[in-house]
């Protein structure tokens, strides 16, 4: 008889449990949080929302846009920058920077390459590195009418020039800059000192400070050598950052959108209204171009890939209206300057800028084209570049 209770006894239990389990509201998320998981609340925007801001941006000024090549990675494992995809085993990555114009004049640039000529040729296999400024000028762009640069994110290869440009303000998100004050005080002591938070490589002496690094390229803390932090809390502490939380019009036609751990903690997309429709800059979040259009991963080490993905369908409800993921600007694409990568085809060497490619993207009404009459499309194989004159200071 005990035991012919304790069976019963377990059964309703049992049925309760599952009868539990059942109900809608115990397995649905709070009724008032719309959000997939893993998002900050100030990272989300609903499909309803970006397409309004698509629509409104529509109705707003149109820019023309070009991207300029600020260096270039040589020999990268592909599998090491897109784990889906082996062949060619190894790639030359682009450091694009996109140049913003309207119809007033005004430049915006998202990111802004690097200037560290020590760590571009002493650190790093690179290849093809030249001012932004003077890539401006040879372009046909008045680097002076710079008057915005927005980071997609913060790392030394794309916000290494804005002191280059002292009048333009930055556009930063918070979240960055919670990265960095948090990367800069990495507590070694979880990894016996051999990832450090910073590049170790004294700028006076070019000698190795402390242990060597380990794996840089595979850590998020790594991201923040001294002189580009100094590059960026400069514009901070001179009143020229307006520092950002997540979704922020900067003009009609020109929005940012917040893109939280699709690389760095406070990476974000810039969308712009163009004749070709929203074109999104995407910064590292956007690594690759054929990864947004197969939805594969890039660049995942310092990367949250459901945020990366998240992002990437950001980019193709903004361009519904037009060419879709054509419009999506990759920073590190290795079909970039070539027919591979459609928007970037109409491309030309820059004149006297050490092998680095200019493309027009594309032009507003009234903008005559910046590409050279004969322009320069000598490949890169047999173009040579050579190691500007530098000195190991910054």
């Amino acid at each position: 008889m005990m035991r012919r209770w304790l069976r019963i006894t377990l059964m309703l239990g049992l049925i309760t449990v599952v009868g539990g389990l059942g109900r809608a509201d115990v397995l649905r998320a709070d009724q008032d949080d719309k959000r997939p998981p893993q998002t900050l609340g100030t990272g989300f925007e609903s499909t309803d929302q970006l397409q309004r801001d698509a629509e409104r941006a529509e109705k707003g000024p149109l820019h023309s846009a070009w991207i300029v090549e600020s260096s270039r990675f040589l020999n990268v494992p592909h599998r090491a920058f897109q784990p889906d995809v082996g062949d060619p085993p190894f790639v030359d990555l682009p450091v694009n920077i996109g140049i913003i114009k309207a119809p007033d004049g005004k430049i915006t640039l998202y990111d802004s390459g690097w200037k560290q000529l020590a760590y571009i040729f002493n650190w790093n296999t690179s290849c093809c590195w030249y001012g932004l400024r003077a890539q401006l000028q040879a372009i046909g762009l008045d680097p002076d009418a710079v008057t915005t640069i927005v980071l997609g994110h913060g790392h030394w290869d794309h916000a290494g020039q804005l002191s280059e440009f002292p009048n333009a303000v930055l556009y930063i998100q918070k979240e960055e800059l919670k990265q960095i004050d948090f990367f800069l005080n990495y507590p070694l002591e979880f990894n016996s000192g051999h990832i450090r938070a910073v590049n170790t490589i004294n700028p006076l002496t070019g000698l190795q400070i402390g242990p060597p690094q380990q794996a840089c390229a595979r850590s998020p803390v790594c991201g923040y050598p001294p002189q580009t932090v100094h590059e960026i809390l400069g514009k901070v502490l001179a009143n020229k950052a307006q520092i950002v939380n997540g979704r922020h019009e900067i003009n009609r036609g020109l929005v940012i959108h917040p893109a939280f751990r699709g690389h760095t903690y406070g990476s974000q997309l810039l969308q712009v209204n163009t004749t070709r429709g929203q074109l999104v800059f995407g910064s590292d979040t956007y690594s690759s171009w054929t990864g947004i259009r197969d939805w594969f991963v890039a660049n995942i080490q310092q990367t949250d890939t459901i945020q990366q993905f998240l992002a990437y369908e950001k980019c193709y409800v903004l361009t519904a209206g037009l060419n879709s993921f054509n419009n999506c600007i990759s920073a590190h694409e290795p079909t970039s300057y070539t027919a591979g990568y459609p928007i970037t085809s109409n491309w030309w060497n820059i004149p006297n800028g050490n092998c680095s490619r200019a493309a027009e993207l594309t032009l507003a009404p009234g903008e005559p084209t910046h590409v050279p009459a004969v322009p320069d499309r000598t490949p890169p194989s047999s173009c040579h570049s050579t190691v500007p004159p530098h000195s190991i200071t910054p």
